[in-house]
């Protein structure tokens, strides 16, 4: 059976898809990990049946440049570019960016706060990185900082989810990846912020199981 391949975005960790993984219990299901709070986990067992990725934020561009064959792949709350650049309307500066870099040096845990709560996740304590995460937290900013991505020349079906109120990426950086994505279909909530497959699971599973369910 074709299976799920989770990846989280910046400042979260693989166990934010815990009650994701448990609405697919009929299913292989991996938690990809970069490490940020634990053991890094980016190796995909083989499965015959293939996998379909589903990725929150920079978690979706990691598995679209990953040398996957996909059956599908879904994007929640994600984008191809993240940073305005010159004669880019939209993004964010790269000046907020440095900002964190510089902050995560010295109150790694005051900048993971204020990212969640831009998320939509107000009142959550985030866990404290280890020092290996730490760098793996700098490095994916630096990532985020100048990530551009070409589509690729052929794509799976694609899914994106989206929330207009998304105050981490705009809604046109989802547009955007839509008109750039080959076949990529885009599926507008009006609220949930950045932090959509965890602040409205569940209106965003039974998008992804018929699309998950239609890559058979």
């Amino acid at each position: 059976m074709t299976g799920l391949v989770f990846m989280h975005g910046w400042g979260f960790g693989a166990h934010a898809w815990q009650a994701w993984a448990a609405a697919f219990p009929e299913r292989p299901v991996i938690l990809l990990d970069a490490g940020y709070y634990g053991t890094e986990r980016l190796v995909l067992p083989e499965n015959p049946e293939g996998w379909v990725g589903i990725g929150h934020s920079l978690g979706f561009a990691k598995l679209l440049g990953m040398d996957v064959p996909w059956r599908g792949l879904v994007g929640l709350g994600t984008f191809l570019r993240f940073c305005s650049q010159a004669g880019q309307a939209t993004g964010t500066p790269l000046e907020t960016l440095d900002a964190m870099l510089s902050r995560l040096e010295t109150d790694p845990s005051d900048v993971l706060t204020r990212f969640l709560r831009r998320c939509g996740l107000k009142g959550q304590t985030p866990a404290l990185p280890t020092a290996d995460g730490l760098g793996s937290l700098r490095h994916d900013l630096h990532t985020l900082r100048s990530l551009d991505l070409s589509a690729p020349g052929s794509t799976p079906p694609i899914l994106l989810l989206h929330a207009a109120d998304d105050r981490i990426a705009p809604l046109a950086l989802a547009q955007e990846a839509r008109e750039a994505l080959p076949g990529a279909t885009l599926h507008v909530f009006e609220t949930g912020g950045h932090a959509l497959p965890f602040t409205r699971t569940g209106d965003c599973l039974p998008l992804v199981r018929e699309f998950v369910d239609a890559a058979q």
